[in-house]
């Protein structure tokens, strides 16, 4: 079963495990729908029970808006 698991990023921070979903359309509805203050967001495939060995050479960065800056961050 595959899993995509949503994170968002801020610059010299790390990331945060935003949420496991399904499908990537219901990644997509979750970040067009909510508030998001990263500087960057993105999903990455697995395979439920899988582990993930690279994060940031794995991940799919998706559009989104920044509600502190008010620009859409791809």
């Amino acid at each position: 079963m595959k899993l995509y698991s949503l994170l968002g990023f801020v610059d010299y921070e790390g990331s945060d495990l935003v949420g496991v979903f399904g499908s990537v359309e219901n990644v997509l509805m979750c970040v067009k729908e909510n508030e998001w203050y990263y500087d960057n967001m993105g999903y990455v495939e697995s395979e439920l029970g899988g582990k993930i060995d690279d994060v940031l050479g794995t991940v799919e960065y998706v559009p989104f808006v920044n509600k502190y800056s008010g620009l859409v961050e791809v």
